[in-house]
């Protein structure tokens, strides 16, 4: 059902949310300078839930009022809160500042092809944690960290298959990796 205290995004909420998620990036040792040099606008309207500027500015927006989210109001669909929206897009975010690490045979073994791959995969349960992590590699692997964040790391017991549990495991040593300022597996 769709959550509606967040059909219209407003500063406060989105703020809010912001604080969460950021506590939750410097956790795990994934909130450092070029994080933190992604800024988060509210922006009026949009299509999209939200969407990062990749290979652009990389700032990530969020729409105040946002079509998707007004669908999933009238017409019903998974719940998505603005704090997963923000998980989602700074997981993008990390894409976009840390492509060595990204742009890896690790990111390619675990998520069955590159990160820029435009290869849509049917969804099956047991290789992914959303309908929409089948658009891509990147969606597979944005969707896998927004959980990774959400579950502080836990894989839920819903997760429990080999394919999932490999995307989890590549997210934590990510997570490793940039937590010891590494630019390289």
């Amino acid at each position: 059902m769709a959550n509606r205290r967040h059909a219209v995004i407003t500063l406060g909420r989105l703020h809010s949310a912001l604080g969460t998620v950021q506590n939750e990036l410097d956790r795990h040792g994934l909130w450092n300078d070029r994080l933190y040099d992604v800024d988060v606008y509210l922006t009026g309207c949009g299509f999209a839930y939200g969407w990062q500027m990749h290979r652009s500015t990389g700032h990530i927006k969020i729409p105040a009022i946002s079509i998707n989210r007004i669908s999933e109001f009238v017409f019903g669909g998974p719940r998505r809160t603005l704090r997963d929206l923000l998980r989602h897009e700074y997981a993008h975010a990390i894409a976009d500042t840390h492509r060595g690490l990204i742009r890896s045979r690790q990111f390619s073994d675990a998520f069955g092809s590159s990160h820029d791959s435009c290869i849509e995969a049917k969804y099956c349960e047991t290789e992914h944690v959303t309908h929409y992590a089948a658009t891509d590699s990147s969606e597979d692997f944005a969707e896998v960290f927004m959980y990774f964040l959400k579950h502080r790391g836990r894989l839920p017991h819903r997760f429990q298959t080999p394919s999932i549990r490999s995307k989890w495991r590549f997210v934590r040593q990510l997570s490793a990796v940039i937590g010891n300022h590494q630019r390289r597996w």
